[in-house]
């Protein structure tokens, strides 16, 4: 019969031979489906080689008169002062880490291979933050729905109503919306019921873009994304646009630099880029405002 529980050797006593388990599974963040810089318009990366802005001279339609077949009147020619929109490149970014080489060597998980690609993540999400800013700069004459509430299908047809007075072309017509949203648009028939399924074109997997792929109306692609503006409280700032509306330019794309400093006996790690975009064509985006 004991006579004491100090008589034990219990998990308190032994503590000291407890080995501490440090997995070399690590637990990456979850990263966001990027897709609002992979849709909108690339073209003038291929004449920005060099220099910091590019103009972008819109040209408008003529109009058409009547010639007077009695009288000879002078014809009137039009006279049009364009006015540009610029785009400036001028945002220089960066991610960087480094590592002291002992800790390097004493660290059982690869941390240089764990962070190298973070940083072009990084990069990647400002760029898709910045783009995802654009379409509320739209919202004095181009928005349907309200703050915080699903938008509705009449909303969508408002909206499509919009692109299509402004002669917005079909094609490389997409839709950008919120994880709310999505569970807002399960809600209606239009997107649920098998008989509008044949207005929904199958998706494949093969990338960002493709994964956050989720649905389609009228064949208008739809883009989920959590990098939308705004918060579940609040609402997101959804949009249906054409990719000319939005302009980027990325000059010098994610570069990786490394450099040894024996100062500190680290390894360091960057990687920079170079990007500037513009709001081309205001009537081609209409700010979504919904859930």
């Amino acid at each position: 019969m004991a006579t004491g529980a100090t008589e034990f050797i219990d998990a308190t006593t032994a503590d000291a031979l407890f080995p501490e388990i440090w997995s070399r599974h690590l637990t990456i963040a979850r990263e966001e489906a990027l897709v609002f810089a992979k849709l909108v318009d690339r073209k003038f990366e291929k004449e920005m080689s060099f220099g910091d802005r590019v103009n972008i001279t819109p040209i408008a339609h003529l109009a058409a008169r009547t010639k007077s077949r009695t009288t000879n009147d002078a014809i009137t020619f039009e006279t049009e002062t364009p006015s540009n929109v610029t785009i400036t490149i001028a945002t220089w970014e960066y991610a960087a880490f480094a590592m002291e080489e002992a800790t390097k060597k004493q660290t059982q998980a690869d941390m240089v291979a764990a962070y190298t690609p973070e940083m072009a993540y990084a990069l990647s999400v400002a760029i898709d933050t910045v783009v995802a800013g654009y379409p509320d700069d739209a919202a004095a004459a181009y928005t349907v729905g309200t703050l915080s509430q699903s938008l509705t299908h009449d909303d969508l047809l408002e909206a499509n109503r919009i692109l299509d007075d402004a002669n917005v072309p079909q094609e490389d017509r997409f839709m950008v919306i919120s994880p709310a949203q999505e569970e807002g648009f399960l809600k209606l028939q239009q997107f649920v019921n098998a008989d509008f399924k044949s207005l929904v074109p199958g998706s494949s997997a093969k990338n960002a873009k493709d994964r956050a792929y989720v649905n389609s109306w009228r064949g208008i692609p739809i883009y989920k994304s959590t990098n939308v503006e705004g918060t579940n409280a609040s609402g997101h700032d959804n949009t249906l646009m054409h990719k000319t509306a939005i302009a980027l330019i990325v000059q010098l794309k994610a570069t990786a630099r490394h450099q040894y400093d024996i100062n500190y006996f680290a390894d360091k790690y960057a990687t920079h880029n170079l990007y500037g975009s513009g709001l081309v064509r205001t009537d081609h985006m209409v700010f979504l405002r919904g859930a």
